[in-house]
């Protein structure tokens, strides 16, 4: 199977489209299609976050006899990342069939812990 196959049918089994997979690895959705049309190869940088974001080892990935990984999953994609969706998701920031990038839940991590930090110097009788 082709690299650009393989990668249509990660994203596919994901559920996701060509611009949310654009947005996880910074690149633009014209980009992931032409990866997946096997027109343009991805540089080296591209195929390692490729992989990463997918769960799956550079070498399964790049030789198409892919297997998600079982215990290494995208740092993104752990238990934290998982209920900040959630939670998100019930304060109505975001809808349930929502891709957040990586980045996005950095910035929501940084937000949540300043929002603690306030909360504690506030009970704490700190200004």
């Amino acid at each position: 199977m082709s690299l650009g196959k393989t990668i249509k049918r990660l994203r596919l089994e994901k559920g996701w489209t060509q611009e949310d997979v654009s947005r996880m690895l910074g690149v633009t959705s014209k980009a992931v299609s032409f990866y997946e049309l096997d027109k343009r190869k991805p540089s080296s940088e591209s195929l390692i976050r490729i992989a990463e974001v997918f769960g799956v080892t550079l070498d399964e990935l790049v030789k198409g006899d892919v297997k998600e990984r079982d215990q290494k999953t995208p740092s993104h994609e752990n238990d934290l990342a998982r209920d900040m969706k959630k939670i998100l998701i019930d304060i109505g920031v975001v809808k349930e069939d929502t891709t957040i990038a990586e980045e996005e839940y950095a910035e929501w991590l940084r937000f949540i812990r300043n929002q603690a930090a306030a909360f504690r110097d506030f009970k704490n009788g700190r200004t």
